[in-house]
């Protein structure tokens, strides 16, 4: 699938769950914009027909812009992307070691 949208007089195609735009800027917001949103919200209803479009549409929302056109493909490349988008990420970086913690107990 692949959403075009407008934003002001810009233009950015959202493809397999990744922003492509001209503007670099614009699209590395659009990106960390939809990351954040599938980070809080889970991202687009697993039973929602068409992932993509939803996506398209609520984050180009966010910016002030529109859907212009929208072209469904066969493959499934867009859902699996925000299906593993919605896995948890858990960060170990700060956690004492588990060694440690018997250690203490």
């Amino acid at each position: 699938m692949s959403v075009l949208v407008r934003v002001d007089n810009r233009k950015a195609i959202l493809r397999a769950g990744r922003w492509v735009c001209s503007d670099r800027e614009l699209e590395s917001q659009l990106n960390e914009e939809t990351s954040r949103w599938i980070s809080e919200t889970g991202g687009p209803p697993i039973h929602a027909a068409d992932q993509e479009r939803t996506v398209a549409k609520e984050i180009a929302g966010r910016f002030g812009g529109r859907v212009v056109l929208y072209l469904k493909s066969a493959s499934g490349k867009s859902e699996q992307y925000f299906y593993r988008q919605r896995q948890l990420q858990l960060d170990f970086s700060s956690s004492v070691p588990l060694s440690r913690r018997r250690a203490q107990a």
